[in-house]
């Protein structure tokens, strides 16, 4: 027992990591400040290291992490989540410890399926194929629904040229988590060795979309991220809620950011993004025009605002918009998409050519443009490179209705 008022000390053999705090954000300086007193006032408590390697871990201190796991370790080595989440820190420092530490906290509780994920995703990265899949099986039959399993499996297969058994698996991840961006962009890559081009095409622009994680059922290190105070831990734990489909958790830990760094435009924009998801486009155009105001030349805010208000049906807004996104970066696809089918439908059919054609200047495999330029052309009177354009987009699986393709026939019959 200390003396009431006297600050607690540690064992005068225990060294408490103690990172350098000058750059910190003052709510983890704190943070860290009172975890740091209560395992030296208990530095014999497994709990209380434990503790302390869950803050640091959450602002992105894994070396003093792995420290107060690894004490953690020492004093409770029957527990499984110590070695766990000492593996957690290692992964990107020291992978064959981390491996290690993960076949530790295997053999002490081989029910926890993250720890084989874990350990397939280290195999994985050190080239150990057959390995690997062993682990992602064996998370498979603890968890017969992860997502991240089946896409381990998936990703494995698609190296081996296992084409159709590697679509079985990922299609099945991409059903388990349908806003998984990292599932998207194996798919993508999946559909182009398929030579399905406008699946791939549509499955690469939903990974650009769409948080780049995939949803587990991880306790342990959900526990870790509920100890995030950061900005950018915050940021973390609110993209993974909405990777999980908690939207409501997502907005209101968006909220916090707001609240933290007011005016942060990286910041409005993502919470922008959360609102168009959730197709509340008015308030999705408040963040957008609140990050422009924070950086004008914030493309993709920009655009993104631009979209938002095409959607209110406000299209002159959602176009001086637009072209005011083409100011900053001309070549910018979504811009020069949108922009066409506004200038389509106003019936401004050179614009909306020249603005098509800049989409496929910079993706020719776009299918949808494909088919759009093809109309434009044809009201145009340019029938011949209509046609053109007409076979690109049916090779590329987006082919125009029958009624237009009737009306070209008319017009100018198919070229042989």
């Amino acid at each position: 027992m200390t003396a009431s008022g006297a600050a607690a000390q540690p064992e005068p053999s225990i060294r408490i990591p103690d990172p350098d705090a000058g750059e910190m954000e003052p709510q983890v300086r704190e943070k860290i400040a009172r975890q740091r007193d209560l395992v030296a006032a208990d530095s014999g408590s497994p709990a209380a290291w434990g503790a302390l390697g869950r803050t640091f871990q959450a602002h992105g201190l894994e070396p003093e992490a792995e420290e107060a796991y690894g004490r953690a370790e020492e004093l409770d080595p029957a527990d499984f989540r110590w070695p766990y989440l000492r593996g957690i820190a290692l992964r990107n420092i020291r992978p064959e410890d981390a491996l290690s530490a993960a076949g530790r906290s295997a053999e002490l509780n081989p029910g926890y399926t993250p720890v084989h994920l874990l350990a397939g995703e280290l195999l994985e990265s050190a080239g150990s194929a057959e390995r690997a899949m062993d682990r992602y099986r064996r998370a498979l039959e603890t968890a017969p629904d992860s997502a991240l399993a089946e896409l381990g499996i998936g990703r494995l297969l698609l190296r081996r040229g296992e084409l159709e058994a590697a679509r079985e698996r990922l299609e099945r991840a991409a059903a388990l988590a349908p806003r998984a961006g990292p599932v998207q962009a194996e798919l993508a890559r999946l559909y182009t060795r398929l030579g399905e081009t406008e699946a791939a095409r549509r499955a690469a622009q939903a990974a650009r979309d769409l948080p780049d994680l995939v949803p587990v059922d991880d306790p342990l290190l959900s526990q870790v991220w509920e100890e995030a105070v950061s900005t950018r831990g915050t940021q973390q734990r609110a993209l993974r809620a909405e990777a999980a489909g908690d939207f409501e958790a997502a907005e209101a830990l968006y909220d916090h950011l707001v609240s933290l760094q007011p005016g942060d435009p990286d910041i409005l924009y993502n919470f922008g993004n959360l609102y168009v998801r959730t197709r509340r486009f008015g308030e999705a155009a408040e963040r957008y025009r609140e990050a422009l105001a924070a950086r004008p030349d914030h493309v993709a805010a920009r655009v993104n605002l631009g979209s938002a208000l095409l959607m209110l049906g406000r299209r002159d807004e959602a176009m001086d918009h637009l072209l005011r996104a083409l100011e900053h970066d001309p070549a910018d696809p979504d811009a020069n998409r949108t922009l066409g089918g506004l200038f389509a439908y106003r019936g401004e059919n050179v614009a909306a050519i020249r603005h098509y054609r800049a989409v496929l200047a910079r993706d020719p495999q776009d299918g949808p443009v494909h088919r759009d330029l093809a109309i434009v052309l044809a009201a145009e009177g340019e029938f011949a490179a209509a046609w053109e354009h007409v076979g690109a987009a049916e090779r590329l699986g987006s082919p125009p209705d029958t009624d237009f393709l009737l009306r070209l026939q008319a017009a100018l019959p198919r070229p042989r």
